[in-house]
């Protein structure tokens, strides 16, 4: 036989099993480098789109806001803030319905969607002034200019002695808060969601607020159940409305200074991972936990045939090939998505507009708000009579969708995309301001004005005030929702609206107001 290799030695018996076992080794070192490559070409790609979004944060920061010397750039920015701002061609005929004598259902109507449009504008230029003056005074022009259209229909009710209606347009804008946009923003974030989560610890915070609104409230009403003469009862009950107010003032100051600067991490947002969590369909998260343990079959499959059969480099450089093929594009998929998940939930505001430039639109936007509204007052007593409406439905459920239209629409685009801390930031946050802040306002105005503005409400309102908050609370109490719990707030809303619908109209005057 022939000498293969050295001297003395002798020929591989199987020659095929001889290259299998050389193969083994190359195999695997080619493997290695081909995963390595891989590696690099996902860092490379990685590295050119951290490159490109620096790039465009660069040009974004570049972009210099739009001041008072370019008004045509503030209306063009201001207009295009949101899509509600189409019914802006709205204001001029509902303005000019007014002193043209249109009829006083026109009137409302068309007051009525334009001021829409315009708490929009509102709410884009509070928050570009609150960008300009720093977090903690941000937020609080955030808090206190949040409800202005309520305080200004309020303001403008109270002036003319409509105290039912500022009182049931109160009332109302804090059920259609905790009912109506709460109730949306579960819904429909739960329809794309399976749960969500937002912080207990604010949640609880709320109720407690919440449930001294309640107790300022019920306290009136007690009172003025006791037996005692007319006039002492009406006296006594204002100056404990009066006396209440101001206590209610000093918990909103309280309440401020809590969430902004002592216990502000009390209020921060859940991390975007236990929202994901939640939000995972359970079907699916079956699924990916199996893909996880048992990895893909057609990868198992070109493992084994690369490791087990004698094949050539070529054939196995194929197979590696597959390899990362086949987990490549899942892997790219899972990582993109991700990333523009968590660019869009870290996705910062712009400042678009300068100081004053913010400020100038906040106070032409409240004036127009002021016009609009004044309007509105002045024509409900021809809708209530034209459409034989009840005033405890026009303040308590009409009026009340004026004032947060915004809200509403704000509440439910955050809610959908599962940041829950913000919806409920908006909802819940809207009707203790109300309740606290513009409520107790008021009342002092009426004090000073001499009108009979008190914090009691007729049995009925108060009832359905304390369920709306028990309801409320029970159900963000432990810091998860789903849409069944929206679905059971948004039909209870709709219940009360039935409710004060059929709300006799000789009932108005004698049980919510004092004259």
């Amino acid at each position: 036989a022939p000498i293969v290799g050295g001297a003395g030695e002798a020929p591989p018996a199987n020659q095929r099993q001889a290259s299998s076992r050389n193969w083994g080794p190359r195999a695997q070192t080619y493997a290695n480098n081909m995963s390595r490559r891989s590696s690099s070409n996902r860092r490379s790609t990685s590295q050119r789109q951290s490159a490109a979004e620096e790039g465009a944060a660069g040009a974004k920061e570049k972009r210099e806001p739009a001041g008072l010397l370019q008004p045509w750039r503030v209306i063009r920015l201001s207009l295009l803030s949101s899509w509600i701002n189409v019914l802006l061609l709205v204001i001029p005929v509902g303005i000019a319905s007014h002193p043209a004598h249109f009829p006083d259902v026109a009137v409302f109507v068309l007051n009525f969607f334009a001021i829409v449009p315009l708490a929009k504008i509102l709410g884009y230029a509070t928050e570009q002034l609150s960008l300009h003056l720093g977090d903690v005074l941000g937020a609080l022009i955030n808090a206190t200019l949040g409800n202005v259209v309520e305080l200004l229909l309020g303001i403008l009710a109270l002036v003319k002695g409509e105290v039912e209606i500022v009182q049931t347009s109160l009332v109302g804008s804090i059920i259609a808060n905790l009912l109506l946009v709460c109730g949306s923003c579960f819904f429909f974030g739960g329809l794309k969601n399976n749960e969500q989560v937002f912080n207990a610890h604010a949640a609880q915070s709320y109720g407690s607020l919440l449930a001294m609104a309640i107790l300022s409230t019920i306290l009136p009403a007690a009172y003025n159940s006791l037996n005692a003469k007319d006039a002492d009862l009406k006296s006594g009950l204002l100056t404990l409305s009066h006396v209440t107010a101001i206590f209610m003032l000093v918990v909103y100051i309280a309440y401020l200074f809590f969430q902004l600067r002592t216990h502000a991490n009390l209020f921060s947002a859940i991390p975007i991972e236990d929202r994901k969590a939640a939000a995972q369909k359970p079907k699916r998260a079956d699924k990916d936990e199996d893909k996880d343990e048992e990895g893909s079959p057609a990868a198992e499959t070109a493992v084994v045939t690369a490791a087990a059969s004698p094949v050539n480099p070529a054939t196995a450089a194929a197979s590696q090939d597959q390899i990362v093929a086949i987990e490549e594009p899942a892997n790219a998929v899972e990582e993109k998505s991700n990333e523009e998940e968590e660019e869009e939930d870290d996705e910062e505001e712009e400042i678009e507009l300068t100081l004053w430039a913010s400020l100038v639109l906040l106070l032409i936007t409240v004036g127009f708000i002021g016009v609009c509204a004044e309007f509105l007052v002045d024509s409900i007593d021809g809708l209530t009579t034209s459409w034989n409406l009840s005033r405890s439905f026009v303040g308590m459920i009409i009026l009340a969708i004026v004032g947060n239209a915004s809200e509403h629409y704000s509440a439910i685009s955050v809610a959908v995309k599962n940041k829950m801390d913000l919806a409920l930031g908006v909802a819940v946050g809207s009707s203790i301001q109300i309740a606290l802040f513009v409520m107790p306002v008021l009342c002092i105005l009426g004090w000073i004005i001499d009108q009979p503005m008190s914090l009691y409400f007729s049995p009925f309102t108060t009832v359905v005030l304390f369920i709306t908050v028990l309801l409320v609370n029970y159900i963000i109490g432990d810091g998860r929702t789903n849409w069944l719990e929206g679905l059971v707030l948004i039909i209870a809303y709709v219940i009360i609206g039935v409710a004060y619908f059929l709300y006799p109209k000789d009932m108005d005057t004698s049980s919510t107001s004092l004259g």
